[in-house]
């Protein structure tokens, strides 16, 4: 009768053993799911955050793409007319004001004069033969192109030298 009390006990004991090695296992196991169900969520938020800055850029972007032929307009007026006229004063406050505005949402003008071409950053719509000046230099700018936030929002309308002869 012990001896069957102890077989009985060293069952039981193998069998809470097997048991807690199963509890181990399955907590080893949700943990597990647990750590990737939380990276999932911070891939998902992350993944949404880069997809709301990419629609918000693309809206200013579009926008900004917009106004662009609004100062191309009075950039025109301004350069046509050099008189002291109030009108005239009154389109280049304008102006100045319309460039502070893109200042501050990260639109900037791209420097393209004398400065060598870019694909990235210029369209070339000429091409223009001189002699002194490096091939690939931009010596003419028929339309300024812009920048927002380092991004190419419309690419300068270029004349670029080329070799003579």
């Amino acid at each position: 009768m012990q001896e069957e009390n102890r077989v009985d006990e060293q069952e039981q004991k193998q069998d809470e053993s097997t048991k807690a090695d199963d509890l181990e296992a399955k907590v080893v196991e949700l943990e597990d799911k647990l750590l990737r169900a939380a990276a999932e969520c911070l891939n998902i938020r992350r993944c949404c955050e880069k997809e709301k800055a990419d629609i918000s850029w693309s809206c200013v972007a579009d926008f900004a793409r917009d106004l662009l032929r609004v100062r191309d307009a009075l950039s025109l007026a301004v350069a046509t007319d050099n008189s002291n006229h109030p009108v005239v004063e009154g389109v280049k406050l304008t102006l100045n004001m319309m460039d502070s505005v893109f200042a501050n949402y990260g639109v900037k003008m791209i420097e393209s004069k004398d400065r060598e071409f870019d694909p990235n950053l210029h369209q070339a719509m000429e091409e223009i033969e001189d002699s002194e000046a490096v091939p690939g230099t931009i010596v003419k700018v028929l339309q300024d192109g812009f920048l927002i936030k380092e991004r190419l929002l419309r690419p300068s309308l270029v004349g670029v030298t080329k070799k003579c002869g």
